[in-house]
């Protein structure tokens, strides 16, 4: 049974610009198995020492052709560097990149994820963080892996769908009954 079913649009959470949000809710809490962070990581992983160079870690990037390198040492995070971030400190600011070790530029205790954390959630802090990526730690700070935003999108695409099937059909089930709605959807 559609979670829509019985609803009046008001109550499904369908006022002005904020449609999708409260609906989604609704809609994701129906769901039988939410999708945790474990389950889109990457666990393929480019790390770095913290005493290799800014170069170093640029070409680590360049080979494996990824935009973040994980900062470790024995299996825990100290750190990430972006290529982003690369270029501001070694372009920007003038940091040497032959020279520089990647500990005095990197990214210190970036915000991280747990791996059971849903995907949803992940997706949130993704918007209220501002960051496109979270290294994924258990007890603290052993690395497990990386949830990037691109990991995030294949779950958000069928959850999306998912939200817009609900609303067709809710509309269809609701012709012939007056909702004050389906004025507006044609």
């Amino acid at each position: 049974m559609s979670c829509l079913r019985g609803c009046t649009i008001f109550e499904a959470g369908v006022v002005g610009g904020e449609a999708i949000i409260p609906l989604c809710d609704r809609i994701v809490v129906r769901r039988d198995r939410k999708m945790k962070v474990r389950d889109g990581m990457v666990t393929d992983l480019v790390t770095a020492s913290p005493r290799e160079t800014a170069a170093e870690v640029a070409r680590k990037m360049r080979d494996y052709k990824v935009g973040c390198v994980l900062i470790a040492n024995e299996g825990k995070l100290l750190g990430l560097m972006t290529d982003r971030e690369m270029a501001i400190k070694c372009i920007a600011e003038g940091w040497n990149p032959q020279t520089t070790r990647i500990e005095e530029i990197m990214i210190r205790n970036p915000y991280t994820i747990a791996p059971d954390f849903e995907m949803a959630e992940a997706a949130r802090l993704f918007g209220q963080r501002k960051v496109r990526r979270f290294p994924v730690v258990e007890d603290g700070q052993k690395l497990l892996g990386i949830l990037s935003v691109a990991d995030v999108a294949p779950d958000f695409k069928t959850y999306f769908d998912g939200i817009f099937h609900e609303l067709i059909e809710w509309r269809h089930e609701a012709k012939g009954r007056h909702t004050g709605w389906e004025s507006s959807c044609r």
